[in-house]
């Protein structure tokens, strides 16, 4: 009966809440009378509350589109140019570049490796498109990027050294200039035209350093094999190694460094007082020898240095293995040969 009782109560007491008097629905009511007959007089301001207007066709009406230009603004461009994306690999992909306001925006694939031709007449075929990756893409990215270096950097210890007049590293002056311990050190940001003389001066001395008799000892001294200096022959600059990179990919800029270790030799021919027919240039490292990125066997074989691959034997062949490659990955620009 208590429990009953408990009950009944808070039934009435829901019942007394939801009771509203007469006279608090007045007030609300004028109150809601009032605002929409304010609203109502202020001009336009009921415009969205009327209905929907029929339509037959959505394709011949539509609401505001100017939206839309925010999307076609994305891909507006002042002017386009073509380009060879020409990193360290083996494609030399022919790629277009649109640039709007004089920066680059975007890169795409070009499909004109069938109109390309060589100076003896050859020509592609439509086979070769499309060229490109997703590297090449992004190129332009690292181009602006904030991590681009931007300006030359010397090492604090360094350049002390070589203002110092490159004192022979001694184990003293090796801890002093911080030779032992070049990541501790700082870098300073330098002009273009000093760190152009402060790398003509470092090769100068090294040339120096390790010439004649003195420099054979010193090198010795330092752990080098005589084997090694057979081909030494008493100059310093042949201690100067350049690689220029998979050269016929580049053979303005990549052939380059093999130019420049051909231009030591005057420097030897300064550096010696030697004639400039006895004088030696630098040595060159290959990708099949120094550098070893690439697998010897195949010259040692054929002849040739991997020259003569074509894609036809690719694109016929009822089985493709691959040792050291992953075509999908690594070859982008051709992998659509063995599909």
């Amino acid at each position: 009966m208590k429990e009953n009782h408990l009950v009944d109560n808070n039934i009435s007491g829901k019942k007394q809440k939801s009771r509203i008097s007469r006279r608090d629905f007045l007030k609300v009511g004028t109150t809601g009378l009032g605002s929409a007959c304010l609203l109502w007089s202020m001009p336009g301001s009921m415009y969205y509350l009327k209905g929907i207007d029929g339509i037959d066709n959505p394709l011949s009406h539509y609401p505001n589109r100017g939206w839309e230009k925010i999307y076609r603004n994305q891909y507006k461009f002042d002017e386009s140019f073509t380009f060879i994306c020409s990193p360290n690999c083996t494609h030399e992909c022919r790629m277009r570049g649109f640039s709007r306001n004089g920066v680059m925006i975007r890169t795409e694939q070009n499909y004109d490796s069938h109109k390309i031709k060589d100076l003896y007449g050859n020509q592609c075929t439509h086979a070769w498109n499309p060229r490109g990756c997703s590297n090449g893409f992004t190129f332009h990215r690292r181009i602006y990027g904030s991590y681009r270096l931007k300006y030359p950097l010397v090492r604090k210890g360094w350049k002390k050294w070589a203002d110092d007049g490159f004192p022979y590293l001694t184990p003293t002056n090796r801890e002093k200039y911080k030779f032992n311990s070049r990541g501790k050190d700082t870098l300073i940001k330098i002009s273009w035209d000093k760190i152009e003389n402060y790398i003509a001066n470092g090769l100068i001395n090294i040339s120096k350093t390790y010439s004649g008799d003195i420099g054979k000892k010193r090198l010795l001294d330092q752990g080098y094999p005589e084997e090694m200096l057979t081909h030494w022959e008493g100059a310093g600059t042949r201690t100067i190694k350049l690689r220029g990179g998979m050269g016929l990919l580049g053979v303005i800029g990549k052939y380059g460094a093999y130019r420049f270790s051909n231009t030591l030799a005057l420097v030897d021919q300064h550096v010696r007082g030697v004639d400039k027919k006895e004088a030696k240039a630098g040595r060159n490292w290959s990708n099949y020898t120094w550098h070893g990125d690439q697998a010897p066997g195949f010259p040692f074989v054929h002849g040739l240095q991997a020259s003569d691959v074509d894609m036809n034997e690719m694109r016929y062949s009822k089985l493709l293995v691959s040792i050291g490659k992953n075509l999908v990955e690594n070859k982008r620009a051709d992998n659509h040969f063995a599909a």
